[in-house]
């Protein structure tokens, strides 16, 4: 008698490949953001771009297992590559969802007026990674979301402008400052220590001072309490009810589904400090933000003045689901940050420093030098110690020299540049971010082979690290140490010496 046996055929290359769909992050190397698309089982895919500074390496290739229903999250770097090995129904959804964001940005770029920059994320041919890992827990990935968001907030115009796209913005801002909450109370938690506060109350035992009045009241009536003050040892003070208003704020927060992949870990995290401050009496937002204005800090509360402050800004915003977006049904949430422009600013701030007071011009008109051309603009104009000079902010890593269209472009503004009250430029420069926060300086100095004599300098600069923007101080030192670099690497450089005449 033959027995049915079924056997599991093992998948062929091809079949392999079917289920693979590989992605390239910020393709151009011109975008940093944050994107979560919708597996259409429950789950999501969240990636987190972050700058290609920040990077060991141009262009790391790996593969991810995503698993139907699951929260996946992968976190890449400007011009890296992913494949995600999933069931080809998922594959194409995640196609889609690629198609979604590709056309957000193109119609962010249309209603900014400028042009299309590139996508955030963009699906590219297959290139047979072997080694595929598990999938990183969603939650785990906050941190780098919130990097990228601190990018944002570092620049000066946050929500608009040709910098950032996106409409969800103010939710992510609003997670970041929440994170940011949370690392803080985690920091000075343990630091919590009873202090002695004055109660009043009327007590069946009495302690501390008795009250004449309520002594006579209960002599005459025969009531068993008198009214006493007394100091008590206790957690329970205005600092700690500040910081415990504001973690029930983030425990209970609405968030859009696309988001509750990184949100549920910060709930979590809010619900467990909370239980450490059970003592402490719970009062409702708008009692504790009045109670955080009219508060005076004593010396023994300054470890928690930065989670005070982060408290009042987390109790001062709306929910998170974005205002006119709580119908949301998009699977897809794209949030991209232009890192071209928000270099062009971060180095337009340090120049603001080191550079003569009022001198700083950001995208100066410059006429054509032909008739009848059109009008450029030059990103960066500023005079140090009395010399104009041009400078363009090019956000680009491991250039030998410089490209043809950018010199091209420079030859033709050194000769057309002219700013009010500073004159035409001396000399020019081009600003280009170093990886890992290295230290910089001048690359070379390249001579105009025109007169008069004109130089053009190559100039490497730190970018900021991951730590560089998680503070307002941290940012404003950094700021002041990039705005030395330029400094130094101009004077060093002779490049302010008076030129000789032609």
């Amino acid at each position: 008698m033959l027995k049915a046996v079924q056997m599991r055929i093992p998948p062929t290359n091809a079949q392999m490949i079917s289920d693979r769909i590989a992605i390239k992050a910020s393709p151009r190397g011109t975008r940093a953001g944050f994107c979560a698309i919708s597996d259409g089982a429950g789950g999501a895919l969240t990636f987190t771009v972050l700058p290609k500074p920040w990077a060991d390496a141009r262009g790391a290739v790996s593969a991810i297992h995503h698993h139907r229903g699951m929260s996946t999250h992968v976190t890449l770097f400007e011009l890296d590559t992913v494949e995600i090995v999933t069931e080809p129904g998922v594959r194409d959804l995640i196609a889609q969802g690629l198609l979604e964001t590709g056309g957000e940005a193109e119609a962010g770029a249309e209603a900014e007026g400028g042009t299309h920059d590139g996508y955030l994320l963009e699906r590219v041919r297959l290139v047979g990674v072997d080694e595929v890992a598990e999938p990183r827990p969603a939650g785990r990935s906050l941190e780098d979301v919130v990097r990228v968001m601190l990018l944002v907030k570092r620049q000066r115009s946050v929500l608009g402008g040709a910098g950032y796209q996106g409409s969800p913005e103010a939710s992510l801002l609003r997670i970041v400052s929440q994170q940011m909450l949370l690392d803080e109370v985690g920091r000075v938690i343990d630091r919590v220590r009873p202090r002695y506060r004055t109660r009043t109350e009327s007590l069946a035992t009495p302690r501390g001072k008795l009250s004449a009045q309520s002594l006579a009241l209960a002599l005459t009536t025969g009531r068993p309490t008198v009214e006493s003050t007394f100091d008590e040892l206790s957690t329970d003070t205005d600092v700690l009810r500040i910081v415990l208003a504001a973690l029930r704020v983030v425990a209970t927060d609405p968030a859009p589904s696309r988001l509750s992949t990184i949100v549920g870990s910060l709930q979590s995290r809010a619900i467990g400090f909370a239980r450490r401050l059970d003592s402490v009496t719970i009062l409702d937002r708008e009692r504790a933000l009045l109670a955080h204005r009219r508060l005076a800090m004593s010396p023994l509360d300054q470890p928690w003045r930065v989670a005070l402050d982060l408290a009042a800004e987390v109790l001062s915003r709306h929910a998170i689901v974005p205002e006119g977006h709580e119908a949301w049904t998009s699977r897809t949430i794209t949030i991209s940050l232009y890192m071209e422009k928000w270099w062009e600013q971060v180095l337009a701030d340090a120049l603001r420093i080191c550079a003569d007071s009022g001198s700083v011009a950001e995208q100066l008109p410059v006429s054509s030098p032909w008739t009848g051309g059109g009008e450029g603009s030059a990103d960066l104009f500023f005079a140090l110690d009395g010399h104009a000079i041009l400078a363009d902010g090019k956000y680009k890593l491991d250039e030998s020299t410089i490209g043809a269209a950018d010199a091209y472009q420079l030859f033709a503004y050194s000769y057309t540049a002219d700013a009010p009250q500073i004159g035409r430029p001396e000399s020019a420069a081009v600003f280009y971010p170093a990886r890992k926060a290295a230290a910089g300086g001048t690359r070379s100095i390249l001579e105009r082979a025109t007169s008069p004599d004109f130089r053009l300098h190559l100039v490497d600069l730190p970018f900021p690290s991951r730590d560089d923007v998680m503070t307002d101080l941290a940012w404003r030192s950094y700021l002041e140490r990039l705005a030395s670099r330029i400094a130094v690497a101009f004077r060093r450089d002779g490049a302010l010496e008076i030129a000789p005449p032609a």
